[in-house]
């Protein structure tokens, strides 16, 4: 924790009990950050900004200046401490109290940290709040019971959109609770940010927009419903993923030409060697339903990753002979 700087009073245009006062707050303040109390500290600081903002003594405004710049902080110190008692408590009631006690102090800071334009502050509480969401929705998702978890994980995600955990804990909150659009809507807009710092976090979420597409896609070819999973194809935003989709769908209603009027674009979107070999199998085996032998083999020669190179070498062997 940084040191706090005691101030001494000065006499230039004030009263010497305004002065003293403002400058007596100011060192109480520092005292009790020494001691931790945030929020003694937070309400000294409140009472110097309102008292003291329109002085223009150089003592007074130093004073105003340094409050205003570590109240935001002390607002922060506030939230943790709440925020870290709160997941210590056993009682339901209690522990959400004190949750929302704590998102209401670094909402606080945040709100207080724009207002003085002190960005650093601004940024460390609105990471703080996501923090804190993810801690408090962690044990409901972890529970199974996931209607209460993206109820938290909503609000934290409002609230910071960076923090790609919580964001994929409510993504997967909401495909565990049959709300596909909704997770895939979470995964995209963190696909969505920039490589590459959120790299891992891209590929993350790209894995879990596949897998549950693959799982809806699953239940309706069992259905044979070939026509939902191209309607369904249309709300996905992820480029790549919605036209590997509709790859499949055409292929499974064994519409081949459709397949190869829009295969070879859909490979050139696909960002991994498994996607653009997926692609590629049901593009070569198109051809191969539409008897264009040379366009089979040149297709089922680029699938290189399992699991469809194996199946793709034995079409292959026996395209040659």
């Amino acid at each position: 924790m940084k040191k706090f700087v005691l101030m001494v009073v000065a006499l230039m245009g004030l009263s010497f009990a305004q002065a003293q006062s403002i400058v007596e707050n100011f060192n109480e303040a520092s005292k009790a950050i020494a001691a931790k109390n945030f929020a003694k500290a937070a309400e000294l600081y409140e009472t110097i900004i309102a008292d003291g903002s329109e002085e223009e003594d150089a003592t007074i405004a130093g004073c105003v200046e340094n409050a205003k710049k570590n109240l935001p902080v002390m607002y922060v110190y506030v939230g943790k401490l709440a925020a870290g008692a709160a997941t210590k408590l056993e009682d339901p009631k209690a522990k959400e109290a004190k949750f929302a006690e704590a998102i209401a102090a670094l909402e606080k800071a945040a709100a207080k940290a724009k207002s003085y334009r002190n960005t650093k502050a601004a940024t460390t509480a609105t990471t703080t709040i996501g923090q804190v969401y993810k801690a408090h929705g962690g044990p409901y998702f972890n529970n199974g019971d996931y209607a209460k978890a993206i109820e938290i994980f909503a609000k934290g995600y409002a609230a910071n959109n960076k923090n790609t955990d919580l964001a994929m804990m409510l993504a997967e909150s909401y495909f565990k609770s049959e709300k596909y659009d909704d997770g895939m809507k979470v995964c995209a807009q963190i696909a969505a940010l920039p490589s590459p710092k959120y790299d891992a976090a891209i590929k993350e979420a790209k894995a879990k927009m596949s897998q549950y597409t693959n799982n809806k896609i699953a239940a309706m070819q069992q259905a044979n419903d070939f026509d939902g999973i191209i309607a369904m194809s249309e709300s996905i935003a992820d480029k790549a993923l919605a036209q590997k989709v509709l790859v499949q769908a055409y292929f499974l209603k064994k519409d081949y030409a459709k397949v190869i009027e829009i295969g070879e674009a859909a490979a050139a979107l696909q960002t991994t060697d498994e996607d653009k070999s997926f692609v590629y199998f049901n593009l070569g085996s198109a051809y191969n339903a539409k008897e264009n032998k040379a366009k089979a083999i040149e297709c089922l020669g680029k699938v290189t990753a399992e699991p469809y190179a194996t199946p793709a070498k034995a079409a292959l062997a026996e395209l040659s002979k």
